[in-house]
């Protein structure tokens, strides 16, 4: 049994197609949502500088995403101020898996937390008062954050919003 490498690369914000020159970190976590831990070593907040990070890790089947800064609070509990998307990477004995990392702008983020208080609140998840409120202070707060370089970051959320109508309509009982 031998150990796989993870070749992993971090795109510049917002750009598929470039590599990020900054320092990030790394986490990679087992399939069921822990930090990935081996032989004494956490693979978590884990150096990858001009964007990219070769690791060993065991054999297995991993979620991977990274964080361009942290800090560590009061109880130890680990905060970052820009993530990736996150990737899933099988990773096999004796072979080099390359996983690339999207770096999306905090403008998706914000469209698609928006998005989906939206879709909470047609499915009578959320008080529709508080959703009013986030409502205001998002479409606000969007106004002031970096909007996405790449057309294809947005291109789909009208789609998923009306797929998302669609479903609160069907699943609505007949009369």
């Amino acid at each position: 049994m031998g150990f796989a490498k993870l070749n992993i690369w971090i795109t510049e914000l917002g750009n598929p197609c470039k590599i990020d020159k900054r320092t990030w970190y790394v986490n990679i976590y087992t399939c069921d949502g822990r930090i990935l831990e081996w032989c004494g070593k956490r693979y978590i907040v884990q150096e990858a500088k001009c964007g990219h990070l070769e690791t060993e890790v065991p054999p297995g089947c991993y979620v991977v995403n990274a964080v361009w800064g942290y800090w560590i609070d009061s109880q130890g509990l680990i905060h970052g101020n820009h993530f990736t998307h996150n990737a899933i990477v099988q990773a096999c004995c004796g072979e080099m898996s390359c996983v690339a990392l999207f770096t999306p702008v905090n403008h998706i983020c914000g469209i698609v937390f928006h998005l989906a208080v939206k879709d909470l609140l047609m499915q009578n998840l959320i008080p529709k008062d508080a959703a009013q409120r986030l409502n205001v202070a998002m479409t606000e707060v969007l106004k002031y954050m970096p909007k996405p370089v790449n057309e294809f970051e947005l291109g789909i959320l009208e789609e998923l919003d009306e797929l998302a109508k669609k479903r609160v309509t069907e699943d609505k009982p007949k009369a």
